[in-house]
């Protein structure tokens, strides 16, 4: 049976953000395509449904938003001026705490205040650390985009389908992806050239695309990472009622080992 693989890769590191919260920070990993792509491949030949079948590889397809150097900038700049918004306004509850200090109130009074302006103070810097944190993961996506684009550029297997990543308030995120990922997913159930699609997504924006390739007779195999009862912890949603899904999340520690590599900080 002839397989291709539909990799919306964002949506795929995503279910990984979720497994390394289990992880020490010098445990944490990021997925590599050359092992994950055959790993995948023989877990699908170990279903009760394929008992028997052998799956042949045709194609993979990596949909990615782009990154640029001005992309990174323009958020790493955006990120910096949040920063020192948020360090002005701390910087204004301190001043209060100040001025607080010099008045006559009761100790109870002047106990509740302070508890009061150090909550905020501890929402603020939170609030904070999250976009230097942002930063730092947007450095690291673009250096492992440039890495992995340089290793699939001779890889006749993999085809690169990408969009341009927008930047909002310093924050960056894709557009478009689902779009050409469902029209791939139909156009290429049409032609024959698949009868199994390994689709590594979890976007509810597919359902319907996965729903007509069925009705052609493919058979849609979906990988996403899902918690139940906790959507916060989920990459997926309804999608998972559409084909035969497959929860990241049961995955042993062993099985991420072998679909990834340590991550360098």
């Amino acid at each position: 049976m002839k397989v291709i693989i539909f990799n919306d890769t964002q949506n795929f590191n995503g279910s990984l953000d979720f497994i390394n919260k289990r992880f020490k920070k010098s445990e944490k990993r990021f997925w590599d395509y050359k092992k994950y792509i055959p790993f995948l491949i023989k877990k699908i030949e170990s279903l009760d449904d394929f008992n028997g079948v052998c799956l042949e590889l045709s194609k993979v397809f990596f949909y990615e938003g782009k990154y640029s150097n001005s992309l990174i900038r323009n958020s790493k700049w955006n990120c910096n001026q949040k920063i020192a918004k948020l360090n002005n306004m701390i910087r204004k509850e301190q001043n209060l705490l100040n001025l607080v200090s010099q008045e006559k109130l009761s100790s109870q009074m002047r106990r509740k205040i302070n508890i009061h302006v150090e909550e905020i103070k501890n929402q603020l810097e939170e609030e904070k650390q999250k976009f230097f944190s942002y930063i730092s993961k947007q450095k690291r996506n673009f250096e492992g985009q440039k890495s992995m684009l340089k290793n699939i550029e001779n890889n006749p297997l993999i085809d690169l389908r990408s969009t341009s990543l927008k930047q909002r308030e310093g924050r960056i995120h894709q557009k478009g992806v689902d779009v050409l990922l469902a029209t791939d997913l139909v156009h290429l159930a049409h032609t024959g050239a698949y009868d199994v699609a390994i689709i590594l997504s979890g976007d509810t924006d597919l359902i319907e695309a996965v729903r007509l390739i069925k009705t052609l007779g493919k058979t849609p195999i979906i990988f996403s990472y899902h918690t139940p009862g906790n959507p916060e912890l989920s990459n997926i949603s309804d999608l998972m009622n559409a084909g035969k899904f497959i929860n990241i999340k049961d995955f042993s520690e062993e099985e991420i080992k072998q679909m990834s590599e340590l991550r360098k900080e």
